[in-house]
């Protein structure tokens, strides 16, 4: 299990469109390419025996459906969602059937029935995921916990980058639970964010809209970088603030 030396930083003009990596022979990160979008999102492919789960679809501006297709062996796909901006649902019309973007939707399909408390699991055939809701960035954003890969996908709450907060109540609430999720117990051995928008200096971010990325912040987080998270909003209290850690702005909105 490994994460490339170097993802697709927008400097290639020839790079493809979305550059992939198996994580392990079950787990497939996707990330479209900063040339098509300035969002270079990343997309999350993981297969299990009986099902897949794609976990977002991009900003739509390139082909997806092919290529996922070419990495499946035979499963059902699930297409679902971290949450439902634009830059994570706009390849959706390319699908069959895709879940709900609504919290009430996503519930319904998971099967959450206390949102956003509960945390549900989703079995791909020998290989059973945590759902987790923690809406504050979005209304309808969950997180993933894999328990195969000990990967937490965390979509837009935390990565390096901005993490915007739209609803500061409910994000601070969702960190906390998220933590808690992991202090219980649940092994992480990296977060998995949707994007990446710092360099590879402390707290030093690209100017919004950049579509070239030289010299990136790494994608994977610590498992330590969700507990400062947590306490920087605690100790922040219920007012939004802006603040700058070395892994991460957070950027009230």
């Amino acid at each position: 299990m490994s994460f490339p030396d170097h993802w697709d930083d927008g400097t290639d003009p020839a790079s493809p469109d979305h550059q992939v990596h198996w994580y392990d022979e079950r787990t497939v990160i996707i990330r479209q390419a900063l040339r098509t979008n300035f969002e270079g999102p990343f997309l999350y492919l993981l297969l299990g025996t009986e099902r897949a789960l794609l976990l977002d679809t991009g900003t739509g501006h390139v082909q997806l459906r092919p290529l996922v297709e070419s990495l499946l062996s035979g499963q059902e796909l699930i297409v679902a969602h971290t949450h439902a901006h634009g830059d994570h649902v706009g390849g959706d019309a390319e699908f069959d059937s895709v879940v709900g973007r609504s919290p009430e939707e996503v519930a319904a399909y998971f099967g959450i029935a206390d949102w956003p408390n509960d945390v549900v699991q989703l079995d791909l055939g020998d290989r059973v995921l945590d759902i987790i809701p923690i809406p504050g960035h979005h209304a309808s954003h969950v997180a993933v916990y894999d328990r195969a890969t000990r990967l937490l996908i965390s979509g837009d709450s935390l990565y390096p980058g901005r993490l915007y907060v739209f609803d500061w109540p409910a994000f601070r609430a969702s960190v906390r639970r998220l933590a808690d999720f992991v202090a219980a117990g649940n092994a992480v051995e990296w977060i998995a964010g949707a994007h990446i928008e710092l360099t590879d200096r402390p707290g030093e971010d690209y100017e919004m809209g950049a579509d070239r990325h030289p010299s990136e912040h790494e994608l994977p987080l610590d498992p330590a970088v969700l507990t400062e998270l947590a306490g920087v909003l605690e100790e922040a209290g219920p007012e939004p603030v802006r603040v700058v850690r070395d892994h991460f702005i957070v950027y009230p909105v």
